[in-house]
Parts: C-alpha cells; sequence; structure tokens
C-alpha cells in the first residue's frame, strides 16, 4: 500500500460557534491573504489536528477549543478531533467516517487516544500510521516516531530557521531527525523496524536481568561461598532426615499421651503453636488454589490471544481478497440459496444495511484496529498474570518452610510437658531448634541461588537474542544502504531541477553541480556549502526547493512513504520579492499537473501569483487583516 494522506476539511470551532470550516481538495491548496490575516493560523491548526505538538498560540486562535480535521487515507476517511489547549502532548478524539457523520455522532462514537504510547491500546499516532500505511519506527531513547515528527518535516512553517530541514524543537536529537528521514524515504521496511523494535525491548529485559543477577549475588555472598542448587538441596535433605531422626527419639523419650500435670501455661503453648499451624497450613492451602486459578486463567487467555491472531489473520486476509475482487453483486443468498431482493439505493444487498463500500475503508481499518488493540491488552494483562503467578510460587515456597517450622513447634510442644528424662529431652529439643533454623537458612539460600540460576540463564539467552538481532539489523542495513543511495540522490536529482527553474536575475546559487542534505545533521548545501544561497531569501528558496523535491521524488518512486502530502508557509519569507515567490507557487503547480499520483499541496501567500488568484486552487476567500480568517465575531 502506498502512503497518502490528503486533508478534506477543517473546522475550528468554539462550541457551537464556526471559527473556520473550508473544504480543501486533492492538489494543490492556496491560502490566500495579506500579512497579519491568519493564514499561519490556519497551516498550525492543520498541524496540531494532524497530531502535531503545539502549545503557543497566537492570541485569536487560543480562543478556539475545538479542531476537527477530515482526512482521506489509502484505509478510509477518517475525523481526527483535538481540544486547544497550551498544555503539551494532548489526547485525539478519532471517528472512523467523515466531519458531518462525526458531529452527528454520540461521544460514545468516538475513540480517544493518547499522545503518547500507552502500556494498553493504541497511540492517535500509531492508529493514523496504519491509516496512512507507514511502518512503525524507532528513534534515540526507545522513543517512537510519532506524527509530530513526521510533521516537523512535512510542514514547513515560518519560525524554524531557513537553515534547517526540521521545524525547530527544543528537545532534538540526530538519530530522531535520521529515522524521520528514512522513514519517509522508504529506506526500510517492517522488517527492520521490527527488529529494531525487538533489540530495544531486549536490550531493556537485558539489563533488568543483569541487574536482579547481580543483586541476587550481592546477597548470596552473605550466606557463603556454595550456592549451587544441587549442594543446596543435598544439605536440605541431610537436615531434615536429621531433625526426623531426632523428632522420633524425643517422642520416645516421653509418655504418648498427656496426664493432668499438664500445666495450664503449658496448654496455651500447644494452643499457640497448633493455630499457627492451621493458619501457615490454610496460607499454603490458599496460595495453592489461587496458583491453580491462575494457570487456568493463563490458559484460557492463551486461547483466546490466539483466537485473536488468528482472527486478525483472517480479517486481513478477507480484507485483501475483498480489495482484489472488489464488491460484488449477489443474485442468490449465499446462506439459503433464496433469490437476494432488491434494497433501497446506497443499502447492502443481503443485510440491507447502510452501504458501507463508500466509506473509504474507515469501518474496515475500525474493525482490524479494535482486534490489534485486544490483542494487545490481552497480551498485557496476560503479562501480569504470569507475573503474579511467579510472586505467588515464590511466596508459596517461603509459606511452606515456615508452615514445615510451625509443623515442628507443634511438634515439640506436643512433648515439652512429659516428665522424666529432662536433660535428654531438652538437648533433643535443643537440636530440632537448631535444624529448624539451619532448614530456614537453607530454605533462603536455595531460593536465591534458584533466581541466581533463573536469572543466568535469562541472561545467556537475552544475550544470544541480541547479538543474533545485532547481526540481523546489520545485514539489513547493509541492504538499506543501496536504497538510501537511490533514495537520497533522487531527491538531490529533484532539488537540483528546481533550483535551475529559479528567476536568474534573483537567483545568487551559482552554478548548481549538486544540492546536498543531512536529516540527522539538519542541513541543505549547494556544491558542499550549506550557506551557498547567500541571502536569506535564497535560503528560503533552497530550503523549499529540498522539501519539495522530497513530495516529488515520492511521486516518481513508489517506495517513498512520505504520504504524499507537504505543507508551506513560507514561500516569501526573508524579504522575497514577489516575482521570485510567483515562480515558485508555478514551479509547485506545475509539479502537481505533471504527477497523476494522488497527492496534496497547501501553502500560504500574501503574494499570490496573478494566473492563481481566485483560482480552483484558492481555499475559501481571501483574507484581510479587516477580515481575517477567523469569524471571531460572535466570540467578542
Amino acid at each position: 500500500m502506498t502512503a497518502a494522506l490528503k486533508i478534506d476539511r477543517l473546522l475550528v470551532a468554539k462550541g457551537s460557534h464556526i471559527f473556520f470550516d473550508e473544504p480543501f481538495n486533492a492538489g494543490v491548496n492556496i491560502i490566500h491573504g495579506s500579512n497579519g490575516s491568519g493564514k499561519s493560523t490556519i497551516a498550525d491548526f492543520i498541524f496540531f489536528g494532524l497530531g502535531g505538538d503545539l502549545t503557543k498560540w497566537k492570541p485569536d486562535a487560543a480562543k478556539a477549543e475545538t479542531v476537527y480535521l477530515q482526512i482521506t487515507t489509502p484505509s478510509g476517511v477518517l475525523t481526527l478531533k483535538r481540544e486547544v489547549s497550551v498544555k503539551s502532548g494532548r489526547p485525539m478524539a478519532i471517528f472512523f467516517g467523515t466531519i458531518a457523520d462525526a458531529l452527528a455522532t454520540p461521544v460514545e462514537g468516538w475513540q480517544i487516544h493518547p499522545y503518547r504510547r500507552a502500556e494498553h491500546g493504541l497511540s492517535f499516532s500509531q492508529i493514523i500510521f496504519e491509516s496512512l500505511g507507514l511502518p512503525e519506527s524507532i528513534s534515540d531513547g526507545a522513543s517512537n516516531i510519532t506524527m509530530h515528527q513526521l510533521l516537523r518535516l512535512l510542514y514547513v512553517d515560518q519560525m524554524t530557521p531557513v537553515q534547517r530541514l526540521f521545524r525547530v524543537e527544543s528537545f532534538d536529537t540526530w538519530q530522531t531527525r535520521q529515522a524521520v528521514g528514512d522513514l519517509l524515504a522508504g529506506v526500510g521496511g517492517y522488517e527492520l523496524f521490527d527488529r529494531q523494535i525487538e533489540l530495544r525491548d531486549t536490550n531493556k529485559l537485558y539489563e533488568a536481568a543483569n541487574a536482579t543477577y547481580r543483586s541476587l549475588v550481592s546477597v548470596a555472598t552473605g550466606y557463603g561461598e556454595n550456592i549451587l542448587l544441587e549442594h543446596i538441596q543435598t544439605a536440605i535433605n541431610q537436615a531434615h532426615k536429621t531433625r526426623d531422626d531426632n523428632l522420633r527419639d524425643l517422642k520416645q523419650l516421653v509418655e504418648a499421651t498427656e496426664t493432668d500435670e499438664i500445666s495450664n501455661s503449658l496448654k496455651e503453648v500447644r494452643k499457640e503453636a497448633i493455630k499457627k499451624l492451621h493458619a501457615k497450613r490454610s496460607e499454603v492451602q490458599r496460595l495453592q488454589s489461587e496458583i491453580e486459578v491462575l494457570g487456568y486463567e493463563i490458559d484460557d487467555a492463551d486461547a483466546f490471544i490466539n483466537h485473536l491472531r488468528h482472527a486478525l489473520h483472517d480479517f486481513e486476509a478477507a480484507a485483501d481478497t475483498f480489495a482484489a475482487l472488489g464488491h460484488l453483486e449477489f443474485e442468490f443468498c449465499p446462506a439459503c440459496f433464496s433469490k437476494v431482493k432488491d434494497k433501497a439505493s446506497g443499502h447492502c444487498q443481503l443485510c440491507d444495511e447502510p452501504d458501507a463500500q463508500n466509506d473509504g475503508g474507515s469501518r474496515t481499518l475500525a474493525v482490524k484496529l479494535d482486534l490489534q488493540m485486544q490483542l494487545r491488552e490481552s497480551l498485557a494483562i496476560q503479562k501480569e498474570r504470569s507475573d503474579e503467578k511467579k510472586a505467588k510460587s515464590s511466596r508459596l515456597r517461603v509459606a511452606r518452610s515456615e508452615l514445615r517450622k510451625a509443623s515442628a513447634s507443634a511438634d515439640m510442644a506436643s512433648v515439652e510437658g512429659a516428665t522424666g528424662r529432662e536433660t535428654a529431652v531438652a538437648e533433643l529439643s535443643r537440636k530440632v531448634g537448631f535444624l529448624d533454623s539451619e532448614l530456614e537458612g537453607l530454605q533462603k539460600r536455595l531460593e536465591i541461588a534458584a533466581r541466581i540460576d533463573a536469572a543466568s540463564r535469562t541472561k545467556e539467552e537475552l544475550n544470544d537474542r541480541i547479538t543474533r538481532l545485532k547481526d540481523e539489523i546489520k545485514r539489513i542495513e547493509q541492504d538499506q544502504n543501496k536504497r538510501k543511495t537511490v533514495a537520497y540522490s533522487r531527491i538531490s536529482d529533484c532539488a537540483k531541477h528546481l533550483l535551475d527553474q529559479d528567476l536568474e536575475e534573483h537567483s545568487d546559487f551559482g552554478e548548481i553541480n549538486h544540492v546536498g542534505f543531512d536529516f540527522s545533521g539538519d542541513w541543505v548545501a549547494i556544491n558542499g556549502e550549506k550557506n551557498r544561497g547567500g541571502s536569506a531569501s535564497g535560503m528560503v528558496v533552497l530550503k523549499n526547493s529540498v522539501a519539495a523535491a522530497m513530495l516529488q521524488a515520492s511521486f516518481q518512486d513508489p517506495l517513498f512513504n512520505l504520504p504524499r502530502w507537504m505543507m508551506f508557509d513560507n514561500i516569501e519569507d526573508k524579504g522575497m520579492v514577489q516575482e521570485r515567490s510567483w515562480n515558485f507557487q508555478r514551479l509547485l503547480v506545475g509539479l502537481s499537473k505533471s504527477t497523476p499520483s494522488e497527492h496534496q499541496i497547501i501553502f500560504t501567500t500574501s503574494k499570490i501569483a496573478p494566473e492563481l488568484e481566485g483560482s480552483e486552487y484558492v481555499v475559501g476567500r481571501k483574507y484581510t487583516k479587516i477580515a481575517p480568517s477567523l469569524n471571531l465575531s460572535s466570540d467578542g
């Protein structure tokens, strides 16, 4: 699926009052107006509506409450809704359908998704990526590439220095910029992204396992050097045998039945010992029962997860089949073979529901995402169950040890009141108590040794996986270097072609042999010189030409992931003369006309080329300071 995006309609409102409501078309869209009339405000609303993180609003824009954006993607029509705020990382509500249908739908019909990835469910960037046909990627610090990061390259704004490719941001890394550039240029695909995500997660697991291992070894040093499982288990078995022998000898030294000579205090001791024994026995039984129930739940959840995986696979296969076959007309019902009756226009031929074939696939996307979210949530809950089972199993081992100790105390209490042979009884009792203490220590050592052994094996497995993943990533990156050379060369050639058409009387580039750029370094250059444009307006032309070149390259090369969409809000910045601005506008229109691919270009201008004024390319009307883009009249 070729990545694609088209803005259909932008609606900005405060309550029932409409600030802005205009449709957009495929191809070129021009937002035209004088300086200070709110053109950049509209561009900012589009940026924010698509998922950009915007907190500094112009005074008039800050009066708005809600931004609605209807978009068309390869997966269908979606309506995006965000609340205007000065807070960062705002969530997004998504409706799978048009704005008109969305506004008539109760709040329950919307899906609300966070800005950042959640432990359960999906972020709105993940949903939009899925809709646009974009793979997931990771950047520096294991942060996922978001719509905001993509828009930093797709939205050429006024505030960013002209020497930079990306929209300016306070917290920025070269790894993030490189990841975004390579993603849009189609350098790689799901294979590398999956390996990178897996390596990121595996590294985290290894660090946690290594920390656990070091901590356990540190604790184990206090018990001596011998922490091998088999040695500790042998010592435990020997201690149990000795303890049993001592108890048997102890019971032989006293009378088997109690007499009236047993004092009340001894009865109380025996009562407490038996009470504790019952409590520990109940705890062991409870833990065993809970672990058993968790085992059943885990088995059931595994079956449900497998069902979801099969359902998702079958759904995707069915969607692919439907896409390949297209809409089918039925003469006979496939269930009962009766002749299908005529239905109202726009309704399903079988079930008579409103026809979904015109929704652009948004219902299909909604069902697919619902299955994905169920699977993701089920996997997360399953992990919690497994962790809980491990914790209870560990607690059960401790409880069993405490039960043995309580049992020993009860046994001791049953013989402590016997008369005669006091010295022998006392000595054997002392030995049994010592063995109980020793067994308790050995049990703790056994628990630590088992955890050390498990942590060691986990470390080895994770280290082997990390090595394998690094080798696979290295192999994939070697293959992708070929793709990078092709993609970057195409962008460079397209940029050179656009710059060659700059007005000669205003150009200060000189002879252009090569246009260079670097996503990670965030710069553009001519013949290796980053400031070759000379004048500020020349640098604007250079920056815009590289951005337009990326779009043009995506028209020519289907492997580009750039969603055939670009927005410019600075084409006449830095004192550019109007003839030079007109020329670039004509180049954008010519670029649009020359490609049969679905695409969209949005740009703002206060110096519109004469032949474009009043054309079908203009969005809405011409905006002025007196009649700006936002209708604030009833807002005061």
